[in-house]
């Protein structure tokens, strides 16, 4: 029995628009930024200060105190962030102890175990650039 051309017609169809799909799809991921060694707010206010100064028409003072405010900013959440720190520590701390007291002998050392590899992990990304 022969096809008929309605049925070829949508057989067409359906491998046209798959392939659409699938370019589409290999396009995006293609197109996909490439990942950026510098810290997230670095291209963050990058892209913040172009787009005020384009967006506004900034004067050159405006930006130069633009940059002051920012930088000013980012020092007040600095000095809030390591005033709330050793505090965020104790609560992460009595955490950890809680979980402990929780577990049997044996889970206790696989744990222990975790948290070594957590605290590694953690380590690499702030000395690699991943944290703020």
């Amino acid at each position: 029995m022969r096809p008929s051309s309605p049925r070829i017609g949508l057989y067409l169809l359906l491998v046209f628009l798959s392939g659409a799909l699938v370019g589409a799809f290999g396009y995006r991921l293609y197109s996909a930024g490439a990942v950026s060694a510098k810290a997230p707010h670095e291209s963050y206010r990058k892209i913040y200060l172009n787009e005020m100064q384009t967006r506004l028409k900034l004067t050159p003072a405006q930006l130069s105190n633009l940059v002051f405010i920012l930088d000013e900013t980012k020092a007040r959440f600095k000095a809030v962030r390591d005033r709330m720190d050793p505090e965020m520590k104790q609560i992460q701390h009595e955490q950890r102890d809680k979980i402990r007291d929780m577990l049997k002998p044996e889970q206790k050392a696989e744990y222990e175990k975790m948290l070594e590899e957590r605290a590694k992990k953690q380590k690499q990304a702030s000395s690699s650039g991943g944290g703020c």
